[in-house]
């Protein structure tokens, strides 16, 4: 048993370690574009995991979730925004988001910002998906 090569979303149950190239996987969405590494569609049973890369300046939508959400800075430089507290991010910073809390992400730098996050339990992912289908 040993590592795949990255080639997109592959079912883990084959292996013991799925290794995936973030770029080859389908993104979903146009800005921010989605992209999901993880989740109940490639056997993972309790987290979904993936990112979003928003252009210099570009701001998601206000949303609240009902399940925890964390998001790690990769590149570039992001914001956290409640309805009471800004939180800036830099590559390497990390947020947690409890289940409630409305709240949006958005680029103030000159770069991309790539960002993981992971949802737990799953849920959210499914709208991403469905969203980008319409």
């Amino acid at each position: 048993m040993g590592c795949r090569e990255p080639t997109g979303v592959t079912d883990i149950a084959d292996a013991d370690v799925s290794v995936q190239s973030i770029d080859a996987l389908e993104s979903y969405g146009e800005r921010p574009a989605c992209r999901i590494i993880a989740d109940e569609q490639v056997g993972v049973e309790n987290v979904s995991v993936g990112t979003a890369d928003f252009a210099p300046g570009e701001r998601g939508d206000r949303h609240v979730r009902d399940v925890e959400e964390i998001v790690v800075v990769l590149e570039g430089r992001g914001r956290v925004v409640t309805d009471d507290e800004t939180h800036e991010l830099a590559a390497g910073d990390a947020a947690i988001v409890s289940p409630g809390v409305y709240h949006y992400h958005e680029n103030p730098g000159e770069t991309r910002l790539r960002k993981l996050w992971v949802f737990a339990p799953q849920g959210p992912e499914r709208a991403i998906r469905s969203d980008s289908s319409e």
